[in-house]
């Protein structure tokens, strides 16, 4: 009935052979004629529902098999339609394979025809009949419950009887029990057996599906189908072929692409044959579902032209694809010739012995012309262009030039003629060879009567270039490694460093080098520069000479590296090279054959620590000969490094071993893991495969991992060859469907994984696991599934409702947000996206991974879609739970921070807001806490009194102050004015003032800021300018009362005056006063400089500065206040000054009691003696530690009286004037306590140094206010001085008679024993 051989016809259409296509379609015609015949029986369904194709009238029965008339694959009862729309009549972008819309589903999504009625329920319900058409037959009736259905079987198509589990008639007993139908079976003619059904339709349906599964033979039939259907057919999940397998019956076998032989799914030849196993009725219905699936995918198709020479590309696409483009307009298809003016694997035709000898132009088999569009079109565009390479097969000519190879791109390529071009004005094409071929000849290809114009075209161009030799071998004679090798070495080291590209770039050139096959030669190495400018060729020929000349031996080495070794170096890179000896290595790309043992060159050069490029100025100047010797002492290191890394190159062997070729691919993972679970250190061994004998693979590295290996392989292929006899082997087990999704993976990749790493085949369907495999291999990849069902038990999955508007935020930008959630809890967080639709005939492969868990769904077109306002969480539920958690923390957040407004401000504020440095606006930020977000410079530029928007976000109160500091910032900028005032250039400064102090006080009394905002308010030029403008900026009232001042200022600077008056030098004291406080206090009283001579200058004369009033009203003052001055000198021995003094009480009293001051005439003070009480610690009771006990008694002292000592007749006879001035009433009294003050310390007295043992008592010593201390001084007449800090150490100094010393030590020990016995005492 069914064939289950393809059958190729060769038949010849319009002259030519026929596609792959149209024999496979006679194929299917042939075998619809063979296969089962249902009875042409009418029942209500069909008059229902007719096909699209059905006439009127029912059709004929039809008579005895004929033979087969060609199949219409316009028909409908050959390919019924699923209702899908008609695809566009051309497709919209290259290459579409077999494209179609997607299919809307059918009444009945079945195979149909006119003349019989399907036994397969439908997949849908059906939508409600249309009404029928008007007709002029009379309409049949149709009673309810008597549908009638048949089908017929020849002998070959029922098995035999003693297969049977028991009689025909038994069976259809039984089933007609069951189903409750009427079924009947008799003999037609020619042994044909007829079963029939009366009953309910789905019913008989049901039930004649039983009889025929019970009573037929199995049969398999070989549907072939273009590969690109193959997903359509399987669909999303296996949905479509599952749905298939349902209705039918029938076992469907789907083949897995080829991974070694890859098809071309664009291309409609690419076919793959499905086997359908199952009774005949079965196959037959599945066949033809299975076809009207591939017809509705492929309505638009994608061909390929494989027998079209690409010699004949430039003739058929025309002189810019002017035939091309027409021949799609004609068709409505898209057509891609490819460009072909370089020869790849095969070269062109050798010329004709003879002008008009025929040329044989064959087909590439990696070139072709490929159509694309609607299935006619697509096959009238391909007869056409067929019957178009048939005449130019016998018209086109060619003629082969030998032309210096560097002058071949500027005949046609980039640098010359475009193809297009070369083809409008000569009507010929040129085919060059390709860089990898060192052949000097190009072929010219054309019609003969053509063919000498093309000659001449291409003779011209290639003569038009200028053209120099530069033989790099000559350049360094002496190299110690030979001229030849170092001019190669040089070359490798340009090329890798792009400098000579940089070159061409530069000189508008092409520099042609020897091609890398060459280096295996000893030739010389010869460059060739071509431009079409002289001057160009001369300039990057100089360049050239002085890189050779920057590149001595000296600078370059090469080391003899075996091949295996090479992958290794060019993965490392070695960066050690050049970070410890400055030398950049260069590994050649091609080495040779795999095979080969012959050491190739490796090239090292010294560039130093710098990275070089093209423009390094190392690579531009000759080095010197001490240069020389560091480049030869880092490349001897560096060799001697790379020899230590490498390790002994004659420790180096390979072995051939004998591996079946089914074995490579495993081979190699084999190896490759081997390898690398030695660490990266490990130089790991190569692996090849003879060309000349597929079964030998040879090993080359260490002899000792050689051996190594070659000892595991010897187990790896028995292993392999025990694999393949329990290859058969199958396990099965129960995996949840609804994780099918994450078992497969994107478009298969996880199950892929297992499938490579186990070695096994797994199959995924309906809730089960097929592990195809040996037994060890297949528990372990069952295992490792277990163990991802069990993961993914554990997952769980929210779907959280948040707005879209805060979608972003939660993401992050650029993801980081999510992404943290996902690394960290090992979940996955989906946010909706823009489209969530997924056509239904994709397969599972295409989305499994990307369509999450169904929920025990195995069919994902039930998921609803992801809403908008949806964020899903997916993983393991504790994580699930913790991202839960964040996000919707993270989400109130943003919610209480969502709130927002805008305030609107004058474009030329933003600056002050800002701030300097942004100092400003930080503030801002620091204050209220919320995110303000400032317009771009761009906003409003150009725009006069233009306003911006500022944007504020945060939680209510933070937006509120934001906004009302922003707005009262407004408010100030909007009452700002700007005025100017014209000041001379000379009163900048003082106007300014020492550290801007002048005119920030003015600022501040004239009502402005005191802040960093005032050096906004005044503006003036620059120091170094001569522009006098100042520039004023603020609220009115402040600009003009500054205004007002600065002219005030500018008035008095004017007015400004300079007198001297006469002042004795002896009374330049009382102008300057102590510290300068009274000069300071009459500056700043009459606003007026003061100028008193330096003293020793012997000037008398005191300048005064100052607008003219004040200067006269400070002149009467100081002359008055000199008037009232008396002063009189009173000289004072040096070695009493200091106890005079009393460290400044004598000067406070004279001060404060009798407004008298002292001054000392310029003389300098005498140093003041250092205490002597250090030395009485030897002499004296020791001092309890800090560390001792805290029950000391003020018993514990150190106590020293020191005597008078005679000062020698010098020392006493030096003294220091006290001058003494003020009224003459208080300086006579003055005068008289200094009188008495020097007697008294004339007098022969004692010293007595007094240190207590804690200095905290030494307050009970003063007393509050100094009353106890001032009482001691007063009754025993002793100059008392207690050290200020009271540190430990320091004693309390008493001065007097010895008596009145000791009766002092006396009453100070008394009072530190009170102050301790006190209540307010604390120890």
């Amino acid at each position: 009935m069914l064939s289950s051989q393809t059958q190729n016809t060769g038949m010849i259409v319009n002259g030519a052979p026929k596609s792959r296509a149209e024999e496979l379609m006679a194929q299917h015609a042939q075998e619809a004629a063979q296969g089962p015949t249902v009875e042409d029986v009418v029942d209500e369904e069909d008059i229902l529902h007719p096909p699209p194709s059905a006439t009127a009238a029912p059709a004929k029965p039809a008579a005895a098999p004929a033979a087969a008339a060609a199949l219409d694959v316009q028909s409908e009862e050959s390919f019924p339609a699923l209702g899908g729309p008609k695809a566009s009549s051309r497709p919209s972008a290259v290459p579409v394979a077999w494209g179609g819309s997607k299919p809307q589903p059918s009444p009945a999504n079945t195979a149909a025809s006119a003349t019989s009625t399907t036994l397969t329920p439908a997949s849908a319900p059906s939508p409600a009949p249309a009404p029928a058409p008007a007709s002029s037959t009379p309409r049949q009736l149709t009673i309810p419950g008597k549908h009638v259905d048949q089908f017929r079987f020849d002998s070959s198509q029922m098995l035999p009887r003693s297969e049977l589990k028991k009689p025909v008639s038994d069976i259809l007993r039984d089933i007609s029990k069951k189903s409750k139908v009427r079924l009947e079976v008799r003999e037609g003619a020619g042994g044909v057996y007829i079963f029939e059904g009366t009953g309910n339709v789905d019913a008989v349906r049901q039930a004649l599906k039983e009889v025929a599964q019970q009573v037929g033979s199995t049969k398999s039939v070989k549907v072939p189908v273009p590969a690109s259907a193959r997903p359509h057919i399987i669909g999303r999940q296996g949905a479509v072929i599952q749905g298939i397998l349902d209705r039918t019956g029938a076992r469907i076998d789907v083949p897995k692409p080829d991974e070694s032989k890859p098809l071309d799914d664009d291309d409609e030849d690419n076919t793959i044959e499905i086997t359908i196993e199952g009774d005949a009725l079965a196959a037959e219905m599945a066949r033809r579902e299975i076809e009207a699936r591939v017809k509705e995918r492929t309505s638009n198709i994608s061909l390929r032209l494989k027998t079209v020479a690409p010699e004949l590309f430039p003739f058929i696409a025309g002189p810019h694809n002017q035939s091309i483009n027409r021949l799609e307009e004609l068709t409505k298809t898209q057509i891609r010739v490819p460009k072909y003016h370089t020869w790849g694997h095969r070269p062109p035709p050798q010329e004709p012995a003879s002008t008009s000898g025929p040329v044989l132009y064959t087909p590439d088999p990696d070139q072709h012309i490929i159509i694309v569009g609607e299935r006619q079109a697509a096959q009238e565009a391909r007869a056409q262009i067929e019957r178009r390479a048939q005449l130019l097969q016998n018209r086109i000519t060619l003629r082969q030039l030998a032309i210096n190879r560097g002058q071949h791109q500027f005949i046609v390529g980039d640098k010359g003629d475009s193809l297009h071009d070369f083809l409008a004005s000569t009507g010929c094409a040129i085919v060059l060879p390709p860089p990898s071929d060192d052949t000097e000849f190009l072929t010219i290809t054309g019609p003969a009567e053509s063919i000498e114009a093309g000659v001449n075209r291409a003779m011209d161009l290639a003569t038009s270039m200028q053209m120099a030799n530069i033989d790099v071998s000559r350049q360094h004679p002496n190299a110690p490694c030979g001229p030849d090798v170092h001019a190669r070495a040089l070359t490798a080291y340009l090329q890798h460093r792009r400098v000579i590209e940089h070159l061409e770039k530069t000189h508008d050139s092409h520099i042609v080098l020897p091609l890398e096959t060459a280096s295996s030669s000893n030739a010389p190495i010869t460059w060739e520069v071509y431009s079409r400018n002289g001057k160009n060729t001369i300039l990057a020929r100089s360049d050239i000479m002085n890189l050779i000349q920057a590149l001595p031996p000296s600078k370059l080495a090469t080391v003899p590296v075996d091949p295996y070794l090479h992958g290794y170096l060019r993965s490392r890179g070695l960066p050690q090279l050049k970070e410890q000896f400055g030398v950049h290595l260069v590994v050649p790309e091609t080495v040779g054959p795999p095979a080969s043992d012959r050491p190739v060159n490796l090239v090292l050069a010294y560039e130093g620590p710098e990275e070089v490029t093209a423009q390094s100025p190392c690579l531009k100047c000759r080095p010197s000969s001490e240069d020389a010797a560091v480049f030869q002492k880092a490349l001897r290191e560096a060799t001697e490094y790379l020899h230590k890394v490498l390790g002994d190159p004659k420790d180096v062997s390979s072995q051939s071993v004998p591996i079946p070729p089914k074995y490579h691919d495993r081979l190699r993972r084999f190896v490759a893991q081997d390898q690398a679970s030695y660490g990266e250190t490990h130089i790991p061994v190569s692996l090849a495969f003879a060309a000349d004998n597929a079964s030998n693979a040879s090993i080359r590295g260490r002899s000792a991992d050689v051996a190594n290996l070659v000892a595991k392989l010897a187990t790896f292929v028995a292993d392999q060859e025990r694999d393949d006899r329990e290859r058969n082997h199958v396990t099965t087990f129960d995996f949840p469907q609804k994780y099918a999704n994450f078992l497969i993976g994107k478009r298969g990749e996880n199950i892929n994984k297992l499938r490579e790493e186990f070695d096994v085949d797994i199959k995924v369907e309906n809730g089960k696991v097929d592990i195809k495999g040996p037994p060890a291999k297949a528990a372990a990849a069952k295992t490792r599934i277990l163990a991802l069902a069990k993961k993914l038990e554990d997952e769980a999955t929210y779907v959280l409702k948040i707005a879209p508007q805060y979608h972003r935020d939660l993401i992050g930008q650029k993801g980081s947000q999510v992404n943290r959630l996902q690394e960290r809890y090992n979940v996955r967080v989906q946010f909706p996206r823009a489209n969530n639709n997924v056509p239904d005939d994709v397969s599972i492969a295409d989305t499994s991974e990307a369509a999450g868990p169904t929920n025990g769904n195995s069919n994902a077109r039930s998921r609803a879609p992801q809403a908008a306002d949806e964020v899903i969480i997916r993983g393991p539920k504790k994580g699930a739970d913790s991202t839960r958690d964040e996000i919707l923390s993270l989400y109130q957040w943003l919610v209480d921070h969502s709130h927002s407004a805008v305030v609107s401000v004058a474009r030329d504020q933003i600056p002050s807001l800002i701030g300097q440095r942004g100092r400003e606006m930080d503030k801002f930020r620091a204050e209220t806490g919320a995110q303000i977000d400032i317009p771009g410079p761009e906003t409003g530029e150009g725009e006069a009194g233009a306003r911006v928007e500022i944007r504020l976000k945060g939680t209510k109160k933070q937006v509120d102050d934001a906004k009302k500091l922003l707005l009262a910032r407004a408010r100030d900028f909007d009452e700002t004015i700007t005025r100017t005032i014209e000041v001379d250039k000379k009163y900048h400064k003082a106007l300014i003032g020492a550290g801007g102090a002048h005119i920030r006080k003015l600022i501040v009394e004239c009502g402005g800021p005191d802040d960093s905002t005032a050096s906004r308010v005044v503006k003036f030029p620059r120091a170094d300018s001569d522009e006098t403008t100042i520039k004023l900026e603020g609220k009115e009232a402040v600009v003009t009362s500054l205004i007002n001042a600065i002219e005030e200022f500018v008035r008095q600077k004017e007015d400004q005056v300079t007198i001297s008056i006469e002042v004795p030098q002896s009374q330049h004291r009382h102008l300057i006063g102590r510290g300068g406080e009274t000069r300071r206090q009459l500056e700043s009283q009459f606003n007026v400089i003061l100028d008193v001579p330096k003293q020793g200058s012997n000037r008398t004369d005191v300048k005064i500065k100052g607008p003219s009033a004040a200067v006269e009203q400070a002149k009467t003052h100081i002359e008055t206040m000199l008037r009232d001055q008396q002063g009189e000198t009173v000289e004072v021995p040096t070695h009493l000054h200091h106890v005079i003094s009393d460290n400044g009480a004598f000067f406070r009293q004279l001060r404060n009691n009798h407004q008298v001051t002292v001054d000392h005439a310029g003389h300098r003070v005498p140093a003041k003696p250092s205490p002597a009480a250090v030395e009485s610690r030897s002499d004296s009771t020791s001092l309890p530690l800090i560390t001792d006990a805290d029950n000391s008694t003020p018993d514990t002292f150190s106590w020293k009286i020191v005597e008078p000592v005679s000062l020698p007749s010098d020392s006493a006879s030096t003294t220091i004037p006290w001058v003494l001035s003020g009224s003459p009433e208080n300086v006579t009294k003055a005068k008289a306590l200094l009188t008495a003050a020097i007697a008294s310390a004339s007098q022969p007295c004692c010293t007595g140094y007094l240190i207590l043992p804690d200095p905290k008592t030494y307050r009970f010593v003063v007393g509050t206010g100094g009353s106890q201390i001032n009482a001691i001084r007063s009754k025993t007449g002793c100059r008392i001085n207690v050290p200020k800090g009271q540190a430990g150490g320091e004693a309390i100094e008493v001065k007097g008679s010895r008596d009145n010393v000791e009766l002092a030590r006396e009453m100070i020990l008394d009072a530190v024993k009170a102050g301790l016995a006190g209540p307010g005492s604390r120890r």
